[in-house]
């Protein structure tokens, strides 16, 4: 898949997740430059990458500041000319039965997940509809279409990442630009024990009883790996994929399937 002398910006890169992608990203040939929410978050993503070569760029951005986010793009495209790709893992969960939610949380996680896919998106798209030419990838989920108890504010969150990514391509397709969102199943990370940690709790059970229901509800009957995610985003951040756009697609182990 090429993507040769290409410049991707990988948001919200200090995950499991954006780790693999940014390793994704380079195997194809793209200059990488990874995200975080501070200059320490940042840093600490490039240092997980520090054996590839040519090593990681590094930007400074919020998703819920457009300011922010217009600011980090414009320092990319003055030094390199370019952004081919952007690719949008910012993310935040809220686990929590919905009489007793906390207003404040749901709206944190409409704000990042939500808004920040739309904030990010609207900053990247002029640089890449001047140049003919570009690649979104949002991360979603399979909460977008799957319903599960004490998930409501975040499957909500993911569902607008879909429908954003539905309309966005549309508007944008003649332009050369591609929208797409990959939408993962159950990915065993380090932010997985939070999760899940939650509903264990909630649901009066031990982690790795939770984990054993989660591969139970699996028909591949195996977690996802952020390496799964990964090879579907390298491809759809590839020129060619250029047929493909406006799509949710869901690498899950078949639970959709279901």
């Amino acid at each position: 898949m090429g993507m040769n002398g290409q410049v991707a910006l990988v948001v919200g890169g200090t995950g499991d997740i954006g780790t693999a992608i940014c390793r994704g990203l380079a195997a194809a040939g793209a200059k990488v430059i990874v995200s975080g929410l501070t200059e320490a978050r940042a840093a600490e993503a490039s240092a997980a990458l520090d054996d590839l070569d040519p090593a990681p760029e590094t930007a400074v951005l919020d998703v819920t500041d457009g300011d922010s986010c217009k600011a980090a793009v414009a320092a990319i495209v003055d030094k390199h000319e370019r952004l081919d790709c952007l690719v949008n893992t910012a993310g935040v969960s809220y686990i929590a039965p919905i009489l007793l939610g906390n207003v404040d949380e749901w709206r944190r996680v409409l704000e990042v997940n939500t808004l920040g896919a739309f904030t990010i998106s609207q900053a990247v798209l002029r640089p890449m509809i001047r140049a003919r030419y570009g690649r979104i990838v949002h991360i979603g989920s399979i909460s977008a279409e799957v319903g599960a108890p004490y998930n409501a504010i975040y499957a909500a969150s993911k569902a607008g990442v879909a429908g954003l990514v539905r309309s966005l391509s549309l508007e944008v397709a003649a332009s050369g630009v591609t929208v797409n969102a990959v939408q993962p199943g159950y990915v065993k990370t380090k932010l997985f024990a939070e999760t899940q940690g939650a509903r264990a709790r909630i649901k009066g059970i031990s982690i790795e009883e939770q984990e054993d229901d989660l591969v139970l509800d699996t028909p591949t009957r195996r977690l996802v790996t952020p390496e799964d995610v990964a090879s579907i985003v390298t491809y759809l951040a590839a020129e060619e994929s250029r047929s493909i756009t406006g799509q949710t697609i869901n690498v899950d182990g078949g639970r959709t399937a279901n």
